[in-house]
């Protein structure tokens, strides 16, 4: 057999006919065509035979004729021009410590990596991983960035839907960019309730976010297979420097950290902070400085967030995902859209090792913020009121002037707990990083 020159995947979905098939065919350099289909999931039958790029052709052609549709993937191919791991992680590290040596950050993008594979494999069911480079695989090959995209808008639909026929189309429409096993049990029509039945909103909301980050990663190893080694300037927004124990600034993180946590989070009395990385934005550092200047009243919170999300954060920063949507995964938004910050360490530790939105992480991160409040909407009443989101957006403050963030004390509002939002990304500035022991 030759070398292969050509690849095609397609997939089938029709739960009306409870279809959930594959089909690849691949064409070598020699005449040789082959052919690969079954169930998603599935090793399913392999046949090899001779005809060249018309039997090629012809056969994708009739898959499509057949309901098959081509699967937007980075075919094996392309995935031979990436970068070693050692080089990729050389050259990210790099860039990470804007170009220093450092074999301690080397070792943190080895776990993040290793965090979103773990992630990627217990959401998908074992079908969707990550290899060494980062780079996303499915059942029918390694995923591509716009996939991603157009799954998020998908979902955003879906999670505001009943179940039903219209959702149920979506469904399919889902599956064939982020393709998944679905059970020949379920039966037809499995599509209408798969959300609620197989898998969750939450579930693929954190799926989808585990496939962007390494999805950005793997950038970077194609990047670097020319021979310079290079990557692109702006792969990460931050530089990293970790912080020596016996730096003042290392201890005054970790004595806000013990300052902050309430015993009452069963949680913060098992977690143990073993490293600080101090944060520097460089992409958006200008802007962040401004904003400070003019919204004013900075104060020292807590980001907590899942560890599968801190690549990608480090590599983008954070941004506001819509309620119904995805983006870097925030849970529990009662306040509306936002990013939610405590003066808790605790707190928003919850959120990091996964007490409050879904599966518990052993890998644990949080961020310590400078964010400026600004002028603040503050809660009184001691129950929730579902109104407070839209007041503290659209009421003015006593100068006549719009409010910049909701600020919660503990027994206001329904909560136990401080929470902060601010609506604006420019407002957080991510300083420091810090890594527990769970």
């Amino acid at each position: 057999m030759g070398t292969k020159i050509a690849e095609t995947y397609l997939i089938n979905v029709d739960s009306g006919a409870n279809a959930n098939k594959f089909y690849r065919a691949e064409l070598h350099d020699d005449g040789t065509v082959v052919k690969n289909w079954g169930r998603v999931g599935a090793t399913g039958q392999t046949k090899v035979e001779k005809g060249g790029r018309y039997a090629y052709e012809d056969v994708v052609a009739q898959k499509k004729r057949r309901g098959y549709t081509v699967v937007d993937v980075i075919g094996a191919t392309a995935s031979t021009k990436a970068a070693p791991s050692a080089m990729l992680k050389r050259a990210a590290t790099a860039q990470l410590t804007g170009g220093r040596a450092d074999p301690v950050l080397a070792d943190l993008i080895d776990r993040l990596v290793s965090v979103n594979k773990h992630q990627l494999l217990e959401a998908s069911g074992g079908l969707i991983s990550v290899n060494l480079a980062g780079q996303v695989t499915t059942p029918l090959g390694a995923i591509s960035a716009r996939s991603i995209r157009d799954a998020r808008a998908l979902l955003d639909k879906m999670s505001g839907m009943t179940r039903g026929a219209d959702r149920g189309r979506l469904t399919e429409q889902y599956l064939r960019l982020i393709p998944q096993a679905v059970p020949v049990s379920a039966g037809r029509g499995w599509s209408e309730g798969w959300l609620d039945a197989h898998t969750s909103a939450r579930g693929q909301s954190e799926l989808l976010d585990s496939l962007e980050a390494s999805v950005r990663y793997a950038d970077a190893s194609q990047a670097t297979a020319d021979e310079s080694g290079r990557v692109p300037a702006d792969l990460f927004r931050y530089r990293v420097r970790v912080l020596d124990p016996t730096d003042d600034e290392f201890q005054a993180v970790i004595d806000r950290y013990n300052d902050t946590k309430q015993d009452a989070h069963a949680w913060s009395k098992t977690l143990k902070p073993v490293r600080v990385y101090a944060l520097e934005d460089a992409r958006h550092g200008d802007e962040i400085a401004q904003t400070a200047k003019r919204v004013r009243n900075v104060r020292r919170l807590w980001h907590g967030t899942g560890a599968a999300n801190v690549l990608s954060i480090l590599a983008k920063g954070l941004f506001i995902p819509p309620t119904t949507g995805s983006g870097i995964h925030i849970a529990g938004r009662m306040f509306g859209d936002g990013i939610y910050l405590s003066r808790s360490a605790s707190k928003s530790a919850g959120y990091s090792v996964g007490y409050w939105g879904g599966g518990k992480s052993q890998s644990v991160f949080m961020f310590l913020t400078e964010t400026a409040m600004g002028s603040e909407y503050r809660p009184t009443g001691s129950a929730y009121d579902s109104s407070i989101p839209r007041r503290a957006r659209a009421e003015k403050n006593k100068s006549g002037k719009p409010y910049d963030s909701i600020n919660v004390n503990p027994g206001t509002g329904g909560v136990r707990n401080h929470e902060a939002v601010v609506w604006d990304p420019m407002q957080v500035n991510l300083r420091w990083l810090v890594e527990f022991e769970a």
